[in-house]
């Protein structure tokens, strides 16, 4: 082959490489087949033909050869190579699986949203509508999406659609910007910000149809469910709100009367005692029934003139739940007057929380009676052993000290929450000695929300929408390291280690001159 041809032939080898290359950079970029791949995929062909026919006579001295013959068997294992790559990506492919390895399984889904994907009667269409624009935010959703399907096991359907090149089907979900939409049968219901929180809380709302109305109780210094500061009660109305309840105040004093719409009536933090007008209201909802919560916080002794609160006594002669007046002192928390979770009790309102603890900024302590005459009644939430329930709490406020008085105050384990069920009535009762625990301040504290929703959700009857509240990340900070330790570091790496290596090769390369 005379040198004019060899040239040719190198730079059609050459062109045609770079064309090859420039395809796959626009098709990478593009994420599509454009005509620039095509092209350059047409001139990478004629590139590589040409320089096969003008070196025709190299490839056939080539092939003669011992070179060839050892050049043939690199190929096939570099195409045996390639194959059975090929067939593992295809075997994943086919078989898609993942593990998450963080810390808080930010990559999984929670137990909860595959609990309510393994109860659907219809089959769900999760449409992600993202223009062109938006390519990044439906790339970021598409791992959340795809764990949806893959849970849901042939009854979540995914897809995506650019609302510009389908404007009337999104008009009749009614997208107005890139979301998602959580369509089941006729309905449907538009996720602006595609969280797992969102998309699971759509799924029940559609899966449940109905109203769900849970009122709280008003006019006696209640938590107040549209306040946003830290006693406030407004992440729990908006995690009530996201599972499709109807949260509203309710004042027994204006109608002694519970609704009948009412799913569960919640008594959160009252500062003075209820009437026994209002008293009598509830147990008549309650023998219907009902669900009721109540979150009583410590408070300090009455004089003995005053009479019993009513629901106090409700609560002790008909559900054999009594609130104890004094202040658990928990030497097993970082803070002793807040008491920590140390055991749950089997029950559908804790039985996700066993590796989640709870803790009650200011909790009064429960005395919870056997189980008997057709009531049963359990322990929700017990203290470790190394807690009490102070009941001097005027010394306790003057001293902030406490120590336990032998046949006076209560030793742990403590109860902090117990239920009580009607097996006749259906009626539930939850009763919790701190209402601190599920305000603004602490509603995301560890497992906090988790137990006011799951027990209103209980108290409800509503067992099937257990608990969908967020779960924050864990934050992890590096410390930088002190400049002592830079400098050791430093001498370590860039200045021993290198040196020994030399001071090695230096003695060495002398032993052999010297034994040459």
């Amino acid at each position: 082959m005379n040198i004019r041809r060899r040239t040719l032939a190198i730079a059609a080898a050459v062109i045609g490489a770079v064309a090859l290359l420039l395809a796959l950079a626009v098709f990478l970029v593009r994420q599509q087949a454009e005509a620039a791949v095509y092209v350059g995929l047409a001139v990478a062909v004629a590139g590589f033909l040409g320089a096969m026919l003008l070196g025709r006579d190299w490839l056939v001295r080539a092939s003669q050869g011992r070179q060839a013959r050892y050049g043939l068997n690199a190929l096939l294992g570099v195409g045996a190579m390639l194959g059975i790559v090929a067939l593992v990506n295809l075997a994943a492919f086919n078989n898609p699986a993942s593990v998450d390895l963080t810390e808080d399984r930010q990559f999984s889904l929670a137990p909860e949203t595959i609990a309510a994907l393994q109860t659907l009667d219809s089959d769900v269409r999760l449409i992600g509508f993202y223009t062109q624009e938006g390519y990044a935010a439906r790339d970021a959703v598409r791992p959340l999406l795809q764990k949806y399907q893959e849970a849901g096991d042939g009854s979540v359907s995914v897809e995506y659609i650019d609302p510009r090149e389908q404007p009337l089907l999104a008009q009749e979900y009614g997208v107005t910007r890139d979301s998602v939409v959580v369509a089941m049968g006729p309905t449907s219901e538009v996720t602006p910000f595609a969280s797992e929180q969102e998309i699971t809380g759509a799924i029940i709302r559609l899966a449940h149809p109905g109203s769900r109305t849970v009122y709280f109780l008003t006019g006696h210094g209640e938590r107040e469910l549209q306040a946003s500061d830290e006693s406030g009660y407004d992440q729990a109305r908006q995690a009530l709100e996201s599972k499709n309840y109807t949260v509203e105040d309710l004042s027994l004093l204006i109608a002694p009367q519970v609704p009948e719409d009412a799913l569960a009536v919640v008594v959160a933090g009252a500062v003075e005692p209820l009437t026994a007008a209002e008293v009598d209201a509830l147990a008549d909802y309650m023998d219907a029934g009902g669900g009721l919560i109540v979150l009583s916080d410590p408070g300090p002794l009455p004089p003995e003139s005053q009479a019993p609160d009513p629901l106090e006594s409700y609560l002790a002669s008909r559900w054999g739940i009594e609130l104890r007046d004094d202040l658990i002192v928990d030497l097993s928390s970082s803070m002793p007057f807040a008491a920590i979770a140390a055991s749950y009790a089997e029950h559908p309102a804790t039985d996700r929380l066993q590796n989640l603890a709870t803790y009650f900024p200011n909790s009064r302590s429960l005395a919870v009676a056997p189980s008997a005459d057709g009531t049963s009644r359990t322990e929700l939430v017990l203290t470790g052993t190394n807690s009490w329930g102070e009941t001097d709490l005027d010394a306790l406020t003057e001293s902030n000290s406490a120590f336990p008085d032998d046949g006076i105050d209560v030793g742990g384990p403590l109860a902090v929450a117990a239920t009580a069920q009607d097996s006749g009535a259906s009626a539930r009762v939850v009763v919790i000695g701190d209402s601190d625990f599920g305000a603004n301040a602490d509603f995301y504290g560890l497992g906090n929300g988790d137990l006011l929703t799951n027990s209103i959700d209980w108290a409800a009857g509503q067992d099937s929408l257990i608990s969908l509240t967020p779960k924050e990340t864990t934050q992890r900070f590096v410390t930088p390291p002190s400049r002592e330790v830079l400098v050791l570091v430093f001498l370590l790496g860039v200045v021993a280690i290198p040196t020994l290596f030399l001071v090695l090769g230096v003695v060495t390369w002398l032993g052999r001159r010297s034994r040459a």
